[in-house]
């Protein structure tokens, strides 16, 4: 999911420079990876419940 989440982002800032921050598809798109975003750690919190939510980031997901 997190190749997703990448892809929707560089996704997104090329949209950004090419229509600007304003126009209707960027801001779907903005809507789009935050429901990913959630989806993401609300699934992570689901597999670690007994984790403090600080440790529950990406980056020290990566060091566990």
């Amino acid at each position: 999911m997190s190749k997703h989440l990448q892809n929707l982002q560089r996704l997104c800032q090329k949209m950004q420079v090419r229509y600007g921050e304003c126009d209707v598809l960027v801001l779907e798109l903005k809507q789009e990876i935050a429901s990913h975003e959630a989806k993401k750690s609300r699934h992570a919190a689901a597999v670690n419940p007994l984790r403090r939510k600080d440790d529950q980031s990406a980056l020290s997901q990566l060091l566990h």
